[in-house]
């Protein structure tokens, strides 16, 4: 089963639904590659300008990669400006113009961003991604197909996988069509819709889960979430409010004895297991996009 999802100004793609994702025999084990995968882009010291990553943050990297990519200099409805940046990221809902101006700053400060003249109007500043950024992108990306290859390895994923940059380049260009298609999906999972906004959050609570967290028997501590914190560039009162969150949204309840076991409950798996399902199917959707590009582009090339 595949969807048709309509892409304005390409037409219906057919690309893996959620629910076809969910329904692979293997998607346990997928789901512990997306844990993983984005467990490791996401940690201190990986995640670019030493923040947390929570979704304003990753947005804006992503479209700063993405404008980036579709910059013509003769079309100024392409350039990669401040304002243009804001404009877009402002569709997904998850980023102040405030956050990321100061996001903006520090990209800058820390060498994963560079602003330049645009030359046919030097009163504009561009921002252009440097080569750390890009790098940083390509793990992203690659982090995003690892499971959706682990369930469909033939015929696969590989320019993905091998961080091919021309097809990051590409990939990045047809991403901006699926815009509203990756909206819709976000926000149609309004119940983890805080775990994605609130620093780390999203990760925390997967990594919980992939130390064992909703087995009814384990005896995992909050300290031992808590342990986390400097992982994922947060502080442990972070950690511990996240738990707080969790257990009022019935994601999260305490056992044992004076309530020392913390556990994620089957409402909390089947929630996160939609978003990654959705997560999934959008990343098939924006893969499919950039083979449609190349194919077409290697046609006009002839």
């Amino acid at each position: 089963m595949t969807a048709g999802t309509l892409v304005r100004g390409v037409g219906a793609i057919d690309h893996l639904t959620a629910e076809q994702i969910l329904a692979h025999p293997d998607f346990p084990t997928a789901r512990r590659v997306f844990v993983s995968e984005h467990a490791r882009v996401y940690e201190a010291g990986v995640f670019p300008a030493q923040f947390g990553a929570d979704a304003g943050r990753v947005t804006t990297l992503a479209i700063i990669v993405c404008l980036h990519a579709g910059y013509e200099p003769s079309d100024r409805a392409t350039w990669p400006t401040l304002s243009h940046l804001k404009e877009t990221v402002a569709r997904f809902g998850f980023a102040s113009p405030r956050l990321i101006d100061s996001f903006v700053a520090r990209l800058v400060q820390t060498g994963y961003l560079e602003l330049q003249q645009q030359p046919e109007d030097n009163r504009v500043r561009l921002l252009f991604p440097t080569e750390s950024l890009l790098a940083w992108d390509r793990e992203w990306m690659a982090a995003h197909y690892a499971p959706l290859e682990t369930l469909y390895p033939e015929p696969g994923f590989g320019p993905a996988r091998r961080r091919d940059a021309a097809f990051q380049a590409v990939h990045a260009r047809s991403a901006i069509a699926a815009f509203d298609a990756i909206i819709a999906m976000m926000w149609s999972n309004l119940e983890i819709i805080f775990f994605l906004s609130s620093t780390s959050a999203l990760i925390i609570l997967l990594s919980l889960f992939d130390m064992g967290g909703s087995d009814p028997e384990s005896r995992i501590r909050e300290a031992d979430l808590v342990q986390l914190a400097p992982r994922f560039a947060v502080s442990r009162s972070h950690v511990r409010n996240i738990l707080a969150i969790a257990q009022e949204r019935k994601f999260l309840v305490r056992l044992g004895p004076r309530n020392a076991f913390i556990h994620l409950t089957p409402h909390w798996v089947s929630a996160f297991d939609r978003f990654i399902a959705g997560s999934l199917a959008q990343s098939d959707l924006t893969y499919r996009l950039a083979l449609r590009r190349m194919a077409v582009e290697a046609g006009s090339a002839v």
